[in-house]
């Protein structure tokens, strides 16, 4: 067994710290403040964060796989050039961050709130978006396909050019978003006809 395995951190202040560049392996944090942490090159393998503060903090070009970020806050945070694989940022909220360029594979963002977020040209495929707060957020041209965006809140959501393929989606979002020059495929078309109260007939 490492030496770092199954730390825990309750309340601790990481404030202002500088962290760049470390590796964190099986580490519980719980209710600590990263506010204006440097976090740049942070790379993290099964570390759960939860209720914890990354306000103004610095986490570009980090790398984080199997890891969860629950009901953290990310305002003003720098996460560009960042990689996510296989994580969890559930229920955490984003306000005023620098995201892109980032990768997300496999990412559950449920009930996530990412309202008026830039994430034009992301790759969302094979993320879970359920109940994700997406009013006013960016995507124009981004890849959504096969993604749940099941009771997603979408007014204002800009998705033109967006690939959503595949995407399961309710009846609001075709009625609440933007979509011009989206691809979508013969299914949601039928779901879109029907929004709008258009009959489909052979």
């Amino acid at each position: 067994m490492s030496a770092e395995q199954d730390q825990e951190f309750v309340g601790e202040d990481f404030s202002d710290a500088r962290l760049d560049g470390q590796r964190w392996t099986n580490r519980n944090y719980t209710g600590c403040s990263f506010r204006d942490a440097d976090l740049s090159g942070l790379d993290t393998s099964h570390v759960v964060f939860t209720d914890c503060d990354f306000t103004g903090a610095d986490l570009s070009e980090s790398r984080h796989t199997m890891t969860a970020f629950r009901s953290c806050t990310f305002t003003r945070t720098t996460l560009w050039h960042s990689e996510f694989r296989g994580s969890s940022l559930l229920g955490s909220t984003f306000e005023q961050c620098r995201i892109r360029p980032v990768v997300l594979d496999e990412v559950d963002l449920t009930l996530a709130s990412l309202g008026r977020a830039d994430l034009r040209g992301v790759d969302l495929t094979g993320c879970r978006l359920r109940e994700t707060n997406l009013v006013e957020a960016d995507l124009r041209t981004a890849s959504l396909r096969g993604v749940d965006l099941s009771g997603a809140r979408t007014v204002g959501l800009r998705l033109e050019g967006a690939d959503l393929r595949g995407a399961h989606a309710g009846a609001a979002l075709w009625t609440s978003a933007k979509l011009e020059g989206a691809k979508i495929d013969l299914t949601q078309a039928v779901a879109m006809a029907s929004a709008f109260g258009v009959i489909v007939e052979q």
